[in-house]
């Protein structure tokens, strides 16, 4: 059976557009594709689409033509991204009386937050009417969404495109250096990184370089500190090069509700020190093994710098056959053969039953 998949998207990344991808041409998925302009942050270069049915860009004044378009268009799914555009939900709520079976992509983890206690309690009359499940990358995140009243979520949001990043060049063959990537902002905790990467330097007698990719508001915290070679925004398609490029990932966030780039890291073979509160840590990161997880604070990542960059090479090259391995446990292509069994399940209960396959009490 083939299915029509809307999708309502916020900005492309290439492991969304890898899975989409894999959909398309492996499960015989027809898509239609909606999303978001690229941010300014995150200026990617456009992707190739052509294995959509149609593409279609999410502009404000447009979107009354482009309901107009998905009813034309006559979908039996959909996969939206979270539950934060209001006008996504509109649409998703509409379409999910007329049967579509509707599911969202959500990667935040459960903090205990005012915030989530108050969706906890709105979400019989905001989430339910609109979603059908959640696909979610991690533990945290299958927690938050059971409990929003979804306790049978689906799994593996968030696959990296891994066979983009493998290369051939041994760890130990690369530069010595630390690499960071991802937007120059707080919750990237860039001050922190600049803090942390001093108390290193006082403390090494041979410090590596930290390479910094990425841009953002707080790009001027790092103008002219020795050993921070700031390179601005590379487009996904250099990132592997890049990669390859360096010793060590170091991803020090205050706020991660997954991280890709984790697993591109691993798949490049790289070892990686991260903070706790990134989410793909604890499925990416086997601590002592291929990295290190530590606290957000400047001394706990300047002490895992300190020990990665007093390995032996033997060292190191175990750490990067370890997070090869390690990255190689989800791929798009796992997630979008998980993602169609499931939906086909969820598509024929509906059809033999005529009523929606929710993973909760209507």
């Amino acid at each position: 059976m083939s299915i029509k998949l809307t999708v309502l998207w916020s900005a492309l990344a290439s492991y969304n557009v890898a899975f989409f991808r894999e959909l398309a041409f492996t499960h015989g998925f027809r898509i239609q594709l909606i999303h978001q302009k690229a941010t300014r942050e995150a200026p990617y270069a456009p992707f190739d689409l052509s294995f959509c049915d149609s593409v279609l860009e999410d502009v404000p004044g447009k979107r009354l033509q482009l309901q107009a378009l998905i009813g034309t268009f006559g979908p039996d799914a959909v996969l939206m991204i979270s539950w934060n555009f209001p006008h996504f939900m509109r649409i998703a709520r509409r379409l999910r009386r007329r049967g579509v079976y509707v599911v969202a992509a959500m990667d935040n983890q459960w903090s205990g937050g005012p915030k989530q206690y108050l969706g906890i309690l709105a979400s019989p009359i905001y989430l339910w009417l609109s979603i059908d499940n959640f696909l979610v990358p991690g533990s945290s995140q299958a927690c938050f969404a059971r409990k929003l009243g979804y306790p049978n979520v689906w799994y593996g949001y968030a696959a990296a495109d891994i066979d983009c990043y493998r290369r051939q060049v041994p760890v130990t063959s690369r530069q010595q250096s630390f690499l960071f990537i991802g937007r120059l902002v707080r919750v990237k905790n860039i001050v922190g990184l600049n803090q942390a990467y001093q108390i290193y330097r006082s403390r090494t007698e041979e410090p590596w370089p930290l390479k910094i990719v990425g841009a953002g508001p707080l790009s001027a915290e790092l103008d002219g500190i020795p050993g921070i070679q700031a390179l601005g925004f590379v487009q996904p398609a250099e990132l592997p090069n890049v990669m390859s490029s360096a010793q060590c990932l170091v991803l020090p966030s205050l706020v991660e509700p997954w991280g890709v780039v984790i697993q591109e890291a691993a798949a490049a073979g790289l070892p990686i020190i991260a903070t706790h509160r990134c989410g793909a840590a604890s499925r990416y990161i086997h601590s002592g093994v291929n990295g290190y997880v530590v606290g957000h604070r400047p001394q706990e990542i300047a002490t895992a710098m300190i020990r990665m960059s007093q390995k032996s090479e033997a060292e190191l090259l175990a750490m990067s056959r370890a997070s090869t391995e390690i990255a190689r446990s989800w791929t798009p292509s796992k997630l979008a053969s998980y993602f169609a069994s499931r939906l086909r399940e969820c598509l024929q209960q509906t059809s033999e039953t005529g009523l929606p396959a929710n993973s909760f009490a209507s």
